[in-house]
């Protein structure tokens, strides 16, 4: 009988997931909307596993609806992508009036595609302007009918869900969802010491850094970075998205576990042929940037955040599928020397004309996050801080100007005044600013060529 259940529900799931399109919710870093819906879009219309739907993307307020999408095609955003938050599959979308109406609604849903008894579970209740009211009374009717489901229901923030649904009601409109990411996409998994520190979260650094070289195309669009130089590279979040990003290796690689893996809807095959394709376009790339000679300058003048940053690396490579960790490491220490290029000094005294001696950086790459002072130990005001900082950006400018190179790259201030204060000293320069929102701050994003 068991067995039965089984097939049948196996036939249901070929024909309502995999033989009809889906919908789906992707959600990013505040504030960065427009770069998390280019990346989407490019994905799809460069799919590895093509699909037979023209997939409609449409930004929203705070997610991007993604509609006519087979659920091949979201796997492999939920693979590739560096800038989204979480992917979730969209369950129901109805008109529900009142607490009557969302349970039916919620107990019409196909749970055995979605759960298996081994499954732990958040649930998330949102109502606004619902006739159905408390959030908590919904959550409490949501729960009764998942209960036989799945293992547990948790709740809290220091749990450990195998992933998360979403009800959400504004006025009569109900929309179900559950995530097929299970931890946000941002966690890449290979971060150890200082983790909750790290002031910038993984896919905003990586939205950071697209927009960035977006802008460079706007002024140079064959200009190439030879360097990328990390003042303030804390525990090497902008390094490690730099690389991912700059050399095509997707995420997945990292060797981190997704919800839908644990879904009674997961297919195996096509998941592993997706990491094959990762495999080969990751390879590709180290293969091409062997050629061309590249550096990697990491300062700090924190030593506990440098030594972070080495355990970091290793973590890094100890993520890498086996197959890809001689590749990927040599590559990176062969051109950049990592464990010697990170100096415990202070940006603001570089000495660039000594660096310039040593070694031709050619174009420089320099996204910047000041510590707002407090990991330099000052108390005085930021706009002196980004001033200088300023200052010494315009300083490096000029000395690889006159090497025939360029500098491009990006700095983040916590305040107009700060940001003020850094664009006066930057004359003669292109720049374009934009904002988005980290920790409840409005962040002042700088791009400068």
């Amino acid at each position: 009988m068991k067995i039965e259940k089984e097939q049948n529900i196996e036939k249901q799931i070929k024909k309502h997931i995999y033989g009809k399109s889906q919908s789906a919710i992707a959600t990013f870093p505040a504030g960065f909307g427009s770069t998390a819906l280019q990346e989407v879009e490019e994905i799809l219309n460069s799919l590895w596993f093509k699909q037979k739907f023209n997939s409609k993307c449409t930004l929203l307020k705070n997610e991007i609806l993604i509609e006519n999408v087979h659920i091949f095609a979201l796997n492999e955003i939920l693979l590739r992508s560096l800038c989204l938050t979480d992917l979730r599959l969209l369950l129901l979308e109805e008109k529900a009036v009142g607490k009557e109406a969302f349970a039916k609604h919620c107990q019409s849903i196909a749970w055995d595609y979605y759960l298996q008894k081994s499954m732990s579970l958040k649930v998330k209740v949102d109502s606004v302007a619902s006739k159905a009211f408390h959030e908590s009374g919904l959550k409490e009717i949501l729960a009764n009918i998942l209960k036989d489901k799945c293992l547990e229901i948790v709740s809290g923030e220091n749990t450990n869900e195998t992933t998360a649904l979403y009800a959400e009601l504004y006025k009569d409109k109900l929309t179900v969802s559950i995530s097929l990411c299970g931890q946000p996409l941002y966690k890449r998994g290979y971060r150890g010491t200082l983790s909750a520190s790290a002031p910038l979260r993984e896919d905003a650094a990586a939205c950071t850094i697209t927009k960035a070289f977006d802008f460079l195309k706007k002024h140079n669009p064959d200009l190439k970075a030879q360097t990328l130089m990390l003042p303030f590279s804390g525990t090497g979040t902008f390094v490690f998205e730099y690389l991912l990003s700059q050399f095509a290796h997707a995420p997945c690689l990292l060797n981190r576990e997704y919800a839908i893996q644990k879904m009674p809807l997961f297919r195996k095959e096509n998941f592993s042929f997706l990491l094959k394709k990762s495999h080969e376009f990751s390879k590709l790339a180290l293969l091409n940037s062997a050629e061309n000679p590249f550096h990697i300058l990491s300062i700090d003048n924190s030593k506990q955040a440098n030594i972070a940053f080495l355990e970091n690396i290793e973590n890094f490579k100890n993520k890498l599928d086996t197959s890809l960790q001689d590749l990927f490491i040599n590559s990176f220490h062969k051109h950049n020397n990592i464990d010697e290029k990170i100096l415990c000094e202070n940006f603001l005294k570089l000495n660039i004309d000594e660096l310039l001696q040593n070694e031709n950086f050619g174009n420089v790459f320099l996204p910047l996050n000041p510590p707002y002072g407090i990991r330099l130990n000052d108390k005085g005001d930021s706009t002196v801080f980004y001033a200088n900082v300023g200052k010494k950006v315009s300083e490096i400018r000029a000395k690889l100007k006159n090497n025939n190179s360029h500098l491009f790259g990006f700095i983040l201030c916590p305040n107009e005044d700060s940001w003020s204060a850094f664009c006066k000293c930057m004359r003669g320069a292109e720049l374009e600013t934009y904002h988005f929102t980290q920790g409840g701050m409005d962040i002042r994003v700088c791009m400068f060529f």
